[in-house]
C-alpha cells in the first residue's frame, strides 16, 4: 500500500485530483469535515450538482456562502447546487444510502460525511451497529463500482474502543486516503481495489 507525506498546502489539489469517476475517496482525521466541505464549496462554485449525505449533522452552510464570497460567486447559486440529506439516526442513515440512485443520479459528486459516526451511538446494540454499517459499506462499494464518485468524511474516533475498526473497514475499502491530523502535512495513501477480509460472523459479536 503506497503512502505519501505531502505538505498540507498541497491536500486540496490532490484532494480534487483525486476525484474521479468509479472511485472512493475517504478524508479522515480532525480537519476532515472542514476540508471536505471546502471541497463541496469549490465544486457548487464550478456549477457541479452535490448531494451531501449527513449522519453527524456536520453541514455548515456558513462556509459555502463564505468561500462562494471570496471566490467572486453568488451564494445562494451555490447553495442551490448542493442537495443536503440529513439522518438522525443510524437507521434513517442506512435507508438514506440504499435510496442512493447509483450511476443514473444526476449529481456530479456525492459527499457521506460520517459514515461511521452513525454506528457509534451506543444506544444502538454492537451486533445491529456493525451489521448495519457493513451493508452501508457495501452500498457505498456497489455505487463506485457503478461509475459514481464519492467523498467520504469520518473524523478519528474520540476515544479507542472496539467499534473502531469501523474506521479500519473504510479506510480499507476506499481507493485513496487522505489523512489530516498534522499541522503542516498529511498522508495520502493508495488502496486500489483491496478487498475487505472475511467478516467474523456478526451474530457471534457480543452485545454492549
Amino acid at each position: 500500500m503506497p503512502v505519501r507525506v505531502l505538505p498540507i498546502s498541497m491536500a486540496p489539489s490532490v484532494a480534487l485530483a483525486s476525484l474521479a469517476p468509479a472511485r472512493k475517496v475517504l478524508v479522515s482525521g480532525d480537519l476532515a469535515h472542514s476540508f471536505v466541505l471546502q471541497l463541496v464549496a469549490r465544486a457548487a462554485c464550478e456549477d457541479r450538482k452535490v448531494l451531501f449525505l449527513s449522519a453527524d449533522n456536520r453541514f455548515d452552510p456558513y462556509v459555502i456562502s463564505r468561500f462562494a464570497k471570496l471566490s467572486g460567486a453568488n451564494p445562494e447559486q451555490a447553495l442551490r447546487r448542493i442537495l443536503i440529506a440529513r439522518a438522525f439516526t443510524a437507521y434513517q442513515f442506512v435507508e438514506m444510502v440504499a435510496r442512493l440512485p447509483g450511476a443514473s443520479s444526476e449529481q456530479d459528486l456525492v459527499v457521506v460525511s460520517g459514515p461511521c459516526s452513525a454506528f457509534f451511538d451506543e444506544d444502538v446494540s454492537h451486533i445491529d451497529a456493525a451489521r448495519l454499517f457493513y451493508r452501508v459499506l457495501w452500498r457505498i462499494v456497489d455505487l463506485a463500482r457503478e461509475g459514481m464518485t464519492v467523498l467520504l468524511a469520518q473524523p478519528e474516533p474520540a476515544r479507542v474502543w472496539r467499534r473502531a475498526y469501523f474506521l479500519t473497514d473504510l479506510r480499507r475499502l476506499s481507493d485513496i486516503v487522505l489523512r489530516l491530523g498534522g499541522e503542516h502535512s498529511f498522508t495520502i495513501e493508495r488502496h486500489g481495489a483491496m478487498a475487505l477480509p472475511q467478516i467474523p460472523g456478526l451474530e457471534s459479536i457480543s452485545k454492549e
